[in-house]
């Protein structure tokens, strides 16, 4: 049985290392995880108790939602969308924002739910950050930028002011984006990159300065 005030993370991987040391940091007890993949196959096993599948969000017996907290902590974008839809049509719930203490938000800033808001990340004056969108480690969002929902800004990544990321964007470790550039949704900046120029949508940028590659498949959801 999980304590009613808990917090259970959905999805086992290295970002879920991540998350429980935030919100242990934010005061939260977290009782460990579900992932549809076996303890074995995950990267938080070692930390945290494999509670069993997304499903289990709903207890077996009664039909109804076990009434906890949980947070998605997956740090690809199209599987925290899918993740994210599914456990609220289990619960008729959105997931709980998690932020580290360390994290410096602006207070004319704006954080949706289910967001995630990592160690020493900055989102500066009028920012928005959408529904399940992460701003990691180190990362900083600058003034009056929008990152839009489920998008990942990366470690370590820039986005100067103005900046407009679409839904589903993955700004990799490390890029920068300079000010007033639109990243079009479930759009890839490659690490390292600089993105001087508008990122069409379902597009892979890479390289200083970046040049499309290819065209990312839409992934499901």
């Amino acid at each position: 049985m999980i304590a009613r005030g808990a917090l259970i993370l959905l999805g086992g991987g290295g970002h879920a290392c991540v998350v429980t040391d935030a919100a242990t940091a934010s005061g939260w007890s977290v009782a460990g995880f579900l992932d549809d993949r076996s303890a074995a196959d995950t990267t938080a096993a070692r930390d945290l108790r494999h509670l069993g599948r997304i499903e289990d969000l709903v207890d077996a017996e009664g039909g109804e939602p076990i009434g906890v907290e949980f947070h998605v902590a997956i740090g690809d974008p199209t599987s925290r969308r899918h993740v994210l839809e599914r456990a609220r049509v289990l619960t008729g719930r959105g997931g709980t924002t998690i932020v580290h203490p360390s994290a410096i938000i602006s207070p004319s800033a704006v954080v949706a739910d289910a967001a995630f808001i990592g160690p020493l990340a900055v989102v500066n004056a009028g920012a928005r950050i959408g529904r399940g969108a992460i701003v990691n480690s180190g990362a900083i969002v600058e003034h009056d930028c929008v990152v839009g929902a489920f998008s990942h800004v990366a470690p370590g990544a820039i986005l100067a002011g103005s900046v407009r990321v679409g839904a589903a964007v993955l700004v990799g470790v490390g890029a920068t984006v300079r000010p007033g550039i639109t990243i079009g949704d479930e759009a890839v900046l490659g690490a390292g990159a600089v993105a001087v120029t508008d990122i069409p949508t379902r597009c892979r940028a890479f390289g200083v300065p970046a040049r499309p590659r290819t065209t990312v498949a839409q992934g499901p959801g």
